[in-house]
């Protein structure tokens, strides 16, 4: 059954059009090679400010464990140096990050995506 991660950043200011970066260029392109597929990353513009949120689906909760990718090796099949860009963009982009957290969901059996 597929899973769907929310994780939420406090990025510090300033720092959004890099974190948009990173995550684009350096990070998804490996969790994509991993079979994660990323929903959508978006800025808070009413509310409490200097938020990204990124919703990302993963097959099952397993998957979502195999793509750490500051955890460990590359999963089967994903490039070893396109990993280790990710666990490179995953760094420099918690040098932009002041807290984040994650909520792992299942979807309703009603609209679900």
């Amino acid at each position: 059954m597929a899973v769907y991660v929310l994780r939420t950043w406090k990025i510090k200011p300033g720092t959004w059009p890099q974190f948009q970066q990173l995550s684009h260029n350096e990070i998804w392109p490996a969790l994509e090679a991993a079979g994660a597929k990323i929903i959508g990353l978006w800025t808070t513009i009413l509310g409490e400010g200097n938020e990204a949120v990124l919703i990302t689906r993963y097959d099952d909760l397993s998957m979502w464990e195999r793509t750490r990718v500051w955890a460990q090796d590359a999963p089967d099949g994903v490039d070893a140096e396109l990993w280790k860009r990710a666990r490179e963009g995953v760094l420099a982009r918690q040098a932009l990050t002041e807290s984040t957290h994650a909520r792992v969901l299942s979807a309703s059996e009603y609209r679900a995506p």
